[in-house]
């Protein structure tokens, strides 16, 4: 099979509440409310049946918009692609839509996302967000969580 992103769709709601990694909080449902309000795009990465990951396009980021946010591969899921799929689909959204970059925020901890990131061609700007509440850790749970965040961009316009 193949690695097919798309948005969210109602019907996907049910098998996506079951994998979210904290389901006290229904980041999914709170997800799909903002999705289908128009104030950010909610994609998943699917192989055929098989939910693979989700992330966001946050349209609505104050000055890091639009932001890639809380994108995560389901652990079964990791090291096939699905992290680079959902993340050139987002870029390729943000360009359909005319925006020129993107920038995404990142725990300084999180040592397995922040080569993807590198690799996909976002670059740190030097710029920090000052986090008071994590809405999902980005470290594992023996690392303490950073302050803040770090904030990184891609360029959409230079090839």
């Amino acid at each position: 099979m193949s690695i097919v992103v798309r948005a969210v769709e109602e019907a996907d709601l049910p098998a996506l509440r079951e994998l979210q990694a904290r389901p006290e909080l229904e980041l999914v449902d709170s997800h799909y409310r903002a999705h289908a309000a128009g104030e950010l795009i909610f994609a998943v990465a699917v192989d055929g049946d098989e939910m693979l990951g989700t992330a966001l396009l946050d349209l609505d980021a104050g000055q890091w918009t639009p932001e890639l946010r809380n994108m995560y591969v389901y652990p079964s899921a990791r090291r096939r692609g699905a992290g680079r799929a959902l993340s050139r689909w987002i870029e390729q959204y943000a360009g359909s839509k005319g925006f020129k970059e993107v920038y995404l925020a990142v725990d300084p901890g999180n040592e397995k996302a922040i080569p993807l990131y590198v690799s996909l061609e976002y670059h740190p700007i030097g710029e920090h967000i000052l986090v008071d509440e994590h809405e999902v850790l980005q470290v594992p749970k023996n690392v303490r969580p950073s302050t803040h965040y770090a904030v990184y961009k891609k360029s959409l316009t230079a090839h």
